[in-house]
């Protein structure tokens, strides 16, 4: 049966919320967890098939009430047409004026073309890295963590840090650095200590979520060329594109990476940090973007570029447009530590293998489903 005889029936959003313990970055308070769920069904004849994606689920800090309101708005738009009509739904989101440049309206179309696309791969009986023409079958992962916390000091960072290599085989980690109650000081001290904890050849990156200046951006990086760190993630305002042309410039000195891209919501972001020179890896996020149409066009804009990816947040979805060509250096993953129901949330668990690399699912659409069994304790 042709799959564009499939038509989409229904899109409902699914809100869940869950306490945990509040952990931070340079920016950002994450107090509670939260996941906004999209379930598309389409329909053709008497058959009837569903796809799923979401925005959030870890350190995730958005008004979960305000996307059922703008789903409601692109509703009308979408039932009735071509579910696996997948750059429509990209181009609703391309409506500038009216939305803005991105926000709400980005993510929760986002979830609906990942739904979409999940639809479309169940159809063909192909994972959506087929469907994208994957080029890797594995991808190296790295630990998100190293967040601040309440009584978490230089002795749980480096427990935290030893326990995410023993337990996950990893070989890379990520810590956070930037809050201002931090200091650059004290921050030293916890890159040196997470350095001493696991050795000269675990990889570690940092991640300051846009909270430094221009001026003490350039004060950190000869400490993390001592530290033999790897990347410096959004270290100031994800649109200030002098401001990373300048740090870049300064980085380049030492041999450091500069990493952003998680707050870019359309392709022109991207493309403007190729043209000034601002970046060395791009941490685009399927989530955000509006979905994987526009990811893989960042993604071939970035090879021809001759820069880095490694996909924000929300492993499940990354992986497929994370394996999609040959410039992806690693996959984040977000452990249990983050939060504690992060593992269980969608079934089967993605685990990493005994090298520290995943392997890619080839299971028709996402790969993963949700556990309601779980998440349904959390519906709000």
């Amino acid at each position: 049966m042709s799959t564009q005889a499939f038509k989409i029936v229904s899109v409902e959003s699914l809100l869940y919320e869950w306490d945990r313990p509040p952990i931070w970055n340079g920016m950002h308070v994450y107090d509670k967890g939260r996941l906004h769920l999209v379930k598309v069904t389409a329909k053709s004849g008497t058959e009837e098939v569903y796809g799923y994606g979401f925005n959030g689920a870890t350190a995730a800090t958005r008004p979960l009430h305000l996307f059922p309101i703008y789903l409601d708005l692109f509703r009308p738009a979408l039932i009735g047409h071509n579910a696996t009509d997948t750059p429509y739904i990209t181009w609703l989101a391309d409506n500038y004026k009216i939305y803005g440049p991105g926000g709400y309206h980005t993510q929760v179309l986002a979830a609906v073309n990942q739904a979409c696309w999940d639809i479309k791969g169940k159809l063909e009986g192909k994972s959506i890295h087929e469907l994208l023409g994957g080029k890797k079958d594995r991808i190296r992962t790295y630990i998100a963590g190293g967040y601040y916390s309440r009584g978490k000091g230089l002795d749980e960072l480096r427990e935290e840090m030893e326990y995410n290599i023993t337990e996950f085989n990893t070989t890379a980690i990520k810590m956070k650095i930037g809050h201002h109650a931090a200091g650059i000081e004290t921050d030293l001290r916890r890159i040196e200590t997470v350095r001493q904890a696991v050795g000269p050849d675990i990889t570690i990156m940092v991640d300051a979520n846009c909270s430094l200046s221009v001026e003490r951006a350039g004060a950190y990086i000869p400490a993390l060329r001592a530290n033999n760190v790897l990347w410096l993630e959004e270290p100031i305002h994800s649109h200030d594109y002098r401001g990373y042309k300048t740090i870049r410039d300064i980085a380049k000195d030492y041999d450091i990476y500069i990493a952003t891209g998680e707050n870019g919501y359309g392709l022109h972001y991207f493309q403007t940090h190729i043209d000034n020179e601002g970046a060395d890896v791009f941490n685009l996020d399927v989530a955000i973007l509006p979905g994987y149409d526009t990811s893989i066009k960042v993604v071939e804009e970035a090879l021809a570029a001759n820069k880095w990816i490694s996909p924000h947040g929300a492993q499940e979805l990354q992986i497929h447009i994370a394996a999609s060509r040959d410039n992806c250096l690693m996959l984040e993953y977000y452990p249990p530590a983050v939060d504690p129901l992060r593992g269980d949330m969608f079934l089967p668990q993605m685990e990493l293998d005994k090298d520290g690399y995943v392997t890619v699912p080839t299971t028709p659409g996402i790969g993963f489903e949700p556990n309601f069994d779980l998440l349904n304790n959390y519906r709000i």
